[in-house]
């Protein structure tokens, strides 16, 4: 059975939506950032990690037949096929989101905010490349 392209829509919408809000999050420096924000950040991390592993679970199931049994696995699945060079970054942020939820008491949001700021160049590639494959 094909992808369903609502439920790719509806999950890509989530990410991007997910990576807006980082955006302008870190658009203020570091310093201005209040511990609200900072765990806003950490939220909208595990949102945007959650919204393409149940993209990538969908895609996995219904285009290749494989049921993910991790999360990185699921993220795997679909990236190999799709943006390769992007791999590593993708299973990182999904090890980002682990350690969010499982060892929040040792994230250190001042390298959370570096590496939001620096980019979502892979997460951006890999929503371009689904929406242009499952978004028929």
């Amino acid at each position: 059975m094909p992808a369903d392209s609502e439920v790719v829509r509806y999950r890509v919408g989530e990410a991007r939506s997910a990576i807006r809000e980082l955006l302008r999050l870190v658009s203020k420096p570091y310093e201005g950032l209040s511990l609200d924000e900072k765990y806003s950040m950490r939220y909208n991390l595990i949102v945007l990690v959650e919204a393409l592993v149940s993209l990538c679970t969908h895609i996995a199931v219904e285009e290749y037949g494989k049921l993910p049994s991790s999360y990185r696995e699921a993220l795997k699945t679909v990236v190999e096929r799709h943006t390769p060079e992007c791999v590593e970054d993708l299973e990182a942020l999904a090890g980002m989101r682990n350690l969010l939820v499982h060892r929040y008491w040792v994230v250190d949001d001042a390298m959370l905010y570096s590496a939001v700021r620096n980019d979502f160049e892979c997460v951006e590639k890999l929503l371009r490349k689904v929406e242009e494959v499952f978004m028929k």
